[in-house]
């Protein structure tokens, strides 16, 4: 009973952070999954009596059932692995059933699953905690049972990236910061690394593969990065160790590069990815470092955007166009460029480098938000529909940010007649996205720090507009 009281007892304190009221029923169980329950009840996991890995099996089994083995290797194929491949040759893993399979893949399989639910059209409308949120605190707590039985590998640091990247996709923050470093502790703790000693006791006894190490490291990178630049100005937390890993990484990341080699590959579509991601933090940190070190910043950043603008280009000609919008790479170069060029439009000084940069940062900035804003035109004109299976959640952030800084361009009365025609379909956009990720329009974020930048008579002639929503 202390155990079922304990756990009840978290979760009620993590929904209250959410800002949410929890009700449950501790004798009922819910039936939440990827097509959850109309009347959602959460019970605690696990039983009053001496806790054993069993047991927790035996929880997590009953929150994937009825979905098969089978399906979740084809909730996995159909819409996370067209942009972020992280789960390792997981139908090899699989057993025919659940019982037959081994805990930490099923963790993982539930972790696949909460990251494919789509959030009720009416979620949150009446202040209460919604069912995928319901489903969330049950996936992360069954996953913190894991942890304090002792229990770590490679499929439970899978499974950890996916629920941080869950709470990216929807907007759970701090959670997706203090997520992404309890990950990085988790495979720091398997002292697993892309090469080196360290790895050649975990080879010899296959346990772990070198291509699941890099597929592993790959994930974690790109969303530290990214959950950087979300939370602010810190530097991301594997900044320290970019010069080592990069060198790790570097002999199995740049061969998928060259011509002879499968694209469609795991690695190969992290591969840019990373590189992407890559740039964006090295912008990031250097706009954010002291300002003592402004002139030598400059420097940097003007280096680092040429370095960004060659990745840009390469992955121009490699996208086809109409699938620009599906390149989580692209989306990360668009966005270390805005903060480049916002910074550069900013930066004020007497000399003439200067004010030559200033110029040719506002040039380039504007540039950008006109190619963003037109990637995502045709999606609000009803030309074409959003395919959420290919549509990596960090575009959101790109057209957040894009929006963001017109709006700030519209207050100082900037780019008027384009710029409010650019936020509406900006902010459409946005909406549209909200149906399959929410953080674009709760728990804070997009939309609603949009609506506290946005002046009443700028939100009145965006409604005014043809076509306003």
């Amino acid at each position: 009973m202390e155990l079922n009281l304990s756990c009840a007892m978290l979760l009620t304190e993590t929904a209250y952070r959410f800002g949410r009221r929890c009700e449950y029923e501790v004798s009922k169980a819910s039936s939440l999954g990827p097509t959850p329950s109309q009347s959602p009840v959460l019970e605690p996991f696990l039983p009053s009596e001496r806790i054993a890995s069993s047991h927790l099996k035996n929880a997590v089994i009953h929150k994937l059932e009825p979905f098969t083995p089978e399906g979740a290797v084809s909730a996995y194929h159909r819409a996370i692995e067209p942009w972020f491949p992280i789960a390792y040759k997981l139908q090899d893993r699989l057993g025919p059933t659940w019982d037959e399979t081994s805990l930490d893949v099923g963790l993982l399989c539930l972790s696949i699953l909460l990251l494919t639910t789509n959030p009720s059209s009416t979620a949150n409308s009446d202040g209460n905690t919604s069912e995928l949120e319901f489903f969330y605190l049950q996936t992360k707590s069954s996953l913190a049972w894991a942890e304090g039985l002792g229990l770590n590998s490679s499929p439970i640091v899978q499974s950890r990236i996916l629920i941080t990247l869950f709470e990216v996709s929807h907007g759970f923050y701090p959670a997706a910061y203090v997520s992404i470093g309890a990950t990085l502790g988790a495979v720091d703790a398997l002292e697993v690394y892309p090469s080196g000693d360290a790895l050649q006791l975990h080879y010899t006894n296959g346990a772990v593969s070198h291509e699941e190490t890099i597929l592993t490291w790959c994930g974690i990178l790109v969303l530290d990065r990214y959950i950087a630049v979300e939370s602010g100005p810190r530097s991301s937390l594997t900044h320290p160790r970019t010069e080592w890993l990069h060198n790790l990484l570097k002999p199995a990341l740049c061969p998928t590069h060259e011509p002879n080699q499968d694209k469609n590959s795991p690695v190969a579509r992290f591969a840019r990815l990373v590189e992407a991601s890559a740039m964006l933090d090295k912008i990031h940190t250097t706009i954010n470092s002291s300002m003592s070190e402004q002139m030598f910043n400059i420097e940097e950043v003007m280096l680092t955007v040429k370095t960004s603008i060659t990745l840009q280009t390469i992955l121009t000609e490699e996208i086809l166009a109409e699938d620009h919008l599906y390149s989580g790479g692209l989306g990360l170069c668009h966005i270390a460029l805005l903060l480049a060029f916002e910074n550069g439009t900013k930066v004020s000084f007497s000399a003439n480098a200067t004010e030559e940069c200033n110029s040719l940062a506002t040039t380039s900035l504007i540039c950008i938000l006109s190619t963003i804003t037109s990637t995502v035109e045709l999606f609000t004109m009803g030309t074409r529909s959003v395919d959420f299976n290919c549509f990596p959640p960090f575009v959101t952030f790109l057209v957040y940010k894009t929006a963001m800084i017109t709006t700030e361009r519209l207050a100082m009365e900037l780019d008027t007649n384009d710029g409010l025609a650019r936020l509406r379909t900006l902010r459409k956009f946005l909406r549209i996205v909200a149906k399959r990720w929410l953080g674009c329009v709760c728990k804070e974020r997009y939309l609603k720090l949009l609506d506290e930048n946005t002046t009443p008579r700028m939100l009145k002639a965006i409604e005014q507009m043809q076509g306003s929503f």
